[in-house]
């Protein structure tokens, strides 16, 4: 398992979409109550699987990733395969995204 750390556009290209490996992603704010409660699930599956995820810091709304990738609520998950976004699934706005939701998001893109 390898799980890297994004809080810039330039990190986010390094990691991400010019990564050899698919990419699992979590877009997140330490200011997001949802995002909290939500992290240690998704810690604990990134120490499980041997994929390789990352954590996208969208700490304030200048990030010009939030634009760049229509984040409109966190936490939101998204797969990465050779430079291209092959999967999302987005938060709920007062809700956020349950831990059955990264299970099924997981099966999904590690599955096929």
């Amino acid at each position: 398992m390898t799980e890297v750390d994004v809080q810039s556009p330039e990190e986010f290209q390094r990691e991400i979409l010019d990564a050899e490996e698919p990419t699992v992603v979590v877009f997140w704010a330490s200011w997001c109550p949802y995002c909290r409660a939500f992290k240690p699930h998704f810690d604990a599956k990134a120490s499980e699987s041997g994929a390789r995820f990352a954590v996208v810091h969208l700490e304030d709304d200048d990030n010009p990733l939030w634009e760049a990738y229509r984040v409109d609520v966190v936490p939101s998950l998204a797969y990465f395969r050779d430079g291209t976004l092959a999967a999302r699934k987005d938060g709920r706005l007062g809700r956020g995204l349950a831990p059955t939701e990264l299970d099924a998001f997981l099966h999904q893109v590690l599955t096929a």
